[in-house]
C-alpha cells in the first residue's frame, strides 16, 4: 500500500511539472507578444513622428523655395535694368539724351554697378534627419538641398571673378587717376578731362567684358536657376 501511494505521488508531482513548464511557456509567450506589439507600437509611433517632421520640414523648404524665386526674380530685373546701361554705353550713334543718361552711369559701370543674389544653400543637418524615413517626400527634400548645393557651387566662383574683375578695375582706376576719390565717393562730378577715360578704348574693353561676365555669363546662371527651381517647387508641391 505504501509502495502504491509513493507511487501516486511521483505521478501527481509529475504532473504538476508539466502543468508549470506549460505555465511558464505560455507565460514567455505572452511576454514575447507583449514585447513585439510595443516594438510594433513604437515604431508605427516613430514613423507618424518622422513623417509629421519631414512634413514640417517640407513646408519650411517650400517657403524659402518660393521666397529664392522671388529674389531671382528681383536680381534678374534688376540685371535687366543694367544690361539697358551697358547697351547704351556701347551704342555707336548716340542721341544728346542717350549721351547725358550715360555721362551718369559710365563711371560706374565696371567698379561697382552690380548684383549678386543672394541666396544660400541649404546645408541642415535637419534635412538630412528627414530623410531617414525614405518616403517620397524625404527623398525630394534631399533631392533639393542638392540641387541647392550644386547650384551654390557654379554661382559662387563666377560671382568671385566678377569680384575680383571689379577690384581690378578699382585698382587700375586708383593707380593711375587723382580723382579715384570721386568715384568711390559716387561724387559724380567729373571734370572733362577726368571724363575722357571713361570714352576710352580701355574702358570700354572693361565694359564689354564685364558685360560678357556679368550680364550675360552670371544670368544666365540665374536663369536656369529660376527654371529648376520652379520645376523642384512644382514637384514638391505635388508631395503636400
Amino acid at each position: 500500500m505504501k509502495l502504491f501511494n509513493g507511487f501516486r505521488l511521483k505521478m501527481v508531482e509529475g504532473k504538476r511539472l508539466k502543468n508549470y513548464l506549460i505555465y511558464a511557456v505560455g507565460e514567455i509567450i505572452l511576454v514575447v507578444i507583449g514585447i513585439l506589439i510595443a516594438i510594433a507600437i513604437n515604431k508605427k509611433t516613430e514613423a507618424r513622428k518622422a513623417e509629421d517632421f519631414t512634413y514640417k520640414m517640407a513646408v519650411q523648404v517650400r517657403q524659402k523655395m518660393a521666397a529664392d524665386i522671388e529674389i531671382l526674380k528681383s536680381t534678374r530685373d534688376g540685371i535687366s535694368e543694367d544690361l539697358k546701361i551697358y547697351n547704351l554705353y556701347l551704342k555707336e550713334n548716340k542721341t544728346d539724351h542717350e549721351r547725358l543718361k550715360v555721362v551718369s552711369q559710365a563711371p560706374f559701370l565696371v567698379t561697382v554697378s552690380v548684383q549678386f543674389a543672394p541666396i544660400n544653400p541649404m546645408l541642415s543637418t535637419a534635412l538630412e534627419n528627414a530623410s531617414i524615413n525614405n518616403s517620397s517626400l524625404s527623398n525630394k527634400l534631399l533631392e533639393i538641398e542638392q540641387y541647392y548645393e550644386s547650384m551654390d557651387r557654379k554661382l559662387k566662383p563666377m560671382e568671385n571673378i566678377i569680384t575680383d574683375e571689379l577690384v581690378a578695375n578699382l585698382r587700375q582706376i586708383k593707380d593711375n587717376f587723382n580723382w579715384y576719390e570721386k568715384l568711390v565717393s559716387f561724387n559724380g562730378k567729373f571734370t572733362v578731362d577726368e571724363y575722357k577715360y571713361f570714352g576710352s578704348d580701355d574702358y570700354r574693353n572693361r565694359v564689354v567684358h564685364m558685360k560678357f561676365l556679368y550680364l550675360e555669363g552670371y544670368d544666365a546662371m540665374l536663369a536656369s536657376f529660376e527654371e529648376l527651381l520652379n520645376e523642384r517647387l512644382t514637384e514638391l508641391d505635388a508631395l503636400l
